[in-house]
């Protein structure tokens, strides 16, 4: 209530007096909102096959029902968009709240609340949240100790609404069938290698669950299919199909320096298996900081703007020395560092929480590094729910954390939350004001103005 009350305070105001700063503002009036009155127009057979948005139509859809029952208004939009990012924010501190006491997911659930690109997909016409919302469901299913007909059921319609919202997170059917591998308790033998073979025992039981997660993901991966198809083979509209192109090789490194920004105010949580990790099983560590290493020194690091490695903690990044022409200082440092966190969370989790764990971390890098962009913005909301959720996670309930400990749990998070309000606060002020929308994009073809609906009040102004 805390959360949700603390963000509806905020967006609310700024949905009412129409606040026409920011990014979030400026894509919701060249691409969001005219696809959603469009859609409106349409109804109740819209025209899917092309309109102003590289996300599935589901958002969109929603919206345009509300348009045509309720109202057109930008106001009435955006309230209703907005309930989307309630949901995240309720689901996310419940879940917590169990595993780590009321009051700190209250205060991972301002953080992820206060973070720029959260708080701007809540306050304005964007899909975002209503993807987030449904990664986090899909999570918090995976993570149920029971493998039974909930998992199955639930996560295959959970995956068809996400895929119809995004089509990018179809990597979530990774983790669902990560959960049917490991079925409902994951007791594995002792020992690295033990853990490893225990994977493989019981074959036959295993692949009768992931063929039943298989069948309950298949509805998803047919919608997407279909989409595909009237997109003419590609998997956005055409509109974008030839609009930065490509995945992005720096994208997994990139992802670990930004977990390592965010796990310095989890230390509380991460440092003490962190410590027995190191101690007991020194060359993990070693094989997660030479990862790290790895993922920034294969790839060009550099700042490069149309190699699609800008803003954010690039645009930071970028004030460091470059070593050998291609490899960033900074990051250098923060991706190991960021391999090195995630192995110690893992470590101290239970091992089929760990595995599914490691089967999100690994999926979402790779669906992000189809992007051309690697952009924080596409990052930022899972790393801060995922951190947060490894950090519970990792708790566990036999240990007596000392006082240095204890405090580092709840400044640090604290801390995060505030750096990340403030961000935001910063951005909203600093911003030019977005009125009207663009007719032409550059790098794409069709000009935009061809995909308006046809009566829309911000034409002209």
């Amino acid at each position: 209530m805390l959360v949700v009350g603390a963000f509806v305070a905020a967006a609310v105001p700024l949905i009412v007096t129409q606040c026409e700063r920011g990014r979030g503002r400026f894509d919701q009036i060249n691409f969001h909102e005219p696809a959603i009155l469009r859609f409106a127009e349409q109804l109740p057979t819209p025209d899917v096959s092309n309109y102003l948005s590289a996300t599935t139509p589901g958002y969109h859809l929603v919206l345009a029902v509300v348009a045509r029952t309720v109202s057109t208004s930008p106001i009435v939009l955006q309230l209703a968009g907005s309930l989307f990012t309630v949901g995240l924010l309720a689901l996310f501190t419940r879940w917590l709240t169990p595993r780590i006491g009321a009051v700190l997911a209250a205060v991972l659930g301002l953080g992820l609340a206060g973070s720029l690109y959260v708080f701007s997909a809540g306050t304005f016409l964007l899909p975002d949240n209503a993807g987030w919302l449904g990664v986090l469901a899909m999570l918090v299913i995976a993570l149920r100790p029971r493998f039974d007909r909930v998992t199955l059921m639930g996560g295959g319609a959970v995956l068809f609404a996400l895929v119809l919202a995004r089509q990018s997170h179809l990597w979530t059917a990774g983790v669902l069938w990560a959960a049917a591998w490991l079925g409902d308790r994951f007791a594995p033998r002792v020992g690295v290698i033990g853990e490893i073979a225990s994977l493989f025992e019981g074959i036959v039981s295993r692949l009768r669950r992931l063929v039943l997660a298989l069948v309950a993901a298949a509805p998803a991966i047919l919608v997407l299919l279909w989409f595909r198809h009237i997109w003419g083979g590609g998997l956005t509209v055409p509109l974008y199909q030839n609009y930065m192109q490509g995945g992005n090789p720096a994208t997994p490194g990139f992802l670990l320096a930004e977990i390592a920004v965010i796990g310095v105010f989890h230390a509380g949580f991460w440092l003490m298996p962190g410590w027995d990790l190191l101690r007991t099983k020194p060359w993990m560590v070693g094989i997660a900081v030479l990862v790290g290493i790895a993922l920034i020194v294969g790839p060009a690091t550099t700042y490069d703007m149309d190699a699609g490695r800008y803003s954010g903690l690039w645009n930071i990044a970028r004030k460091f020395p470059t070593i050998a022409g291609r490899t960033n200082a900074l990051l250098l440092v923060l991706a190991p560092a960021g391999a090195a966190m995630v192995a110690a969370w893992l470590a101290a989790m239970e091992a089929r929480n760990r595995w599914v764990m490691l089967a999100a971390l690994v999926g979402f890098a790779a669906a992000v590094s189809m992007i051309h962009n690697a952009w924080q913005r596409y990052h930022e909301p899972m790393l801060l729910m995922s951190t947060a959720i490894m950090s519970a996670l990792a708790i566990r309930p036999e240990e007596q954390p000392g006082g240095l400990i204890r405090f580092a749990r709840w400044s640090g998070p604290v801390v995060l939350g505030l750096m990340l309000a403030g961000v935001t606060v910063q951005k909203f002020r600093a911003e030019q004001p977005v009125t009207t929308p663009k007719e032409v994009q550059e790098g794409v073809d069709t000009p935009l103005r061809t995909l308006w609906p046809e009566h829309w009040d911000r034409i002209g102004r």
